[in-house]
This record gives C-alpha cells, sequence and structure tokens, in this order.
C-alpha cells in the first residue's frame, strides 16, 4: 500500500526541513527534503533534493532554481534521504550564508 508521509524538522531557531516521503511499506519510492530559511521575516526556500521530474537531482537556490543531476544514491532512495538529510542538518548555516551572499550581490 502507497502512502504519503509529510513531516517538518527544525533545524534552527527559523530555519526548517520539509520531508515529503512516498513510500511503499519501509521503501521510499519518491521524495523530497525541502530546506527552507526565515530572512527578513519571510521564509526562502534555499536548498532542495527530490526525485520530481523522474530523476534524483538538487536544488542549489543561490545559484540557480534549475535541477542538478545526482549521480549518487540513485539506486536506494532510503538511503538518499538518509544521506541527504544529514547533509543537510550539518551544512544548513552554510547553505543559508550562500544565499544571503547571493542576494547582497544581486541587490548590488
Amino acid at each position: 500500500m502507497l502512502k504519503w508521509k509529510n513531516f517538518k524538522m527544525t533545524l534552527g531557531q527559523e530555519d526548517s526541513l520539509d520531508v515529503k516521503l512516498k513510500m511503499e511499506g519501509n521503501k521510499v519510492l519518491e521524495f523530497s527534503l525541502n530546506y527552507r530559511a526565515k530572512i527578513a521575516g519571510h521564509f526562502h526556500e534555499v536548498y532542495r533534493v527530490d526525485t520530481a521530474h523522474g530523476f534524483l537531482h538538487e536544488q542549489r537556490h543561490w545559484i540557480s532554481p534549475e535541477p542538478i543531476p545526482l549521480h549518487v544514491c540513485q539506486e536506494d532512495l532510503n538511503l538518499a534521504v538518509t544521506f541527504f538529510t544529514l547533509q543537510i542538518k550539518q551544512n544548513y548555516e552554510r547553505y543559508k550564508q550562500y544565499f544571503l551572499n547571493k542576494r547582497r550581490f544581486d541587490e548590488v
């Protein structure tokens, strides 16, 4: 039986990770991990990893909203969810700083 699981993880006082998993039993069939940061009172999508568009990819919004194909963990989406969740938890502050620096550059 297919089931969607949706939940939010807190990463800091104003940052969160939105998680969506399409599961069959204990197996992940599709997923999205969306890191959002609250900046100047508004939430902004900073980094995303998902299987939308039919392939595993990331979006580094400090560079571009365009999907960047990923070639790791493609055969095991359970592993991909675990790996990228850990990567986001360990690096979200750095990703936020990249996003803030890009915004400052764009404003100049």
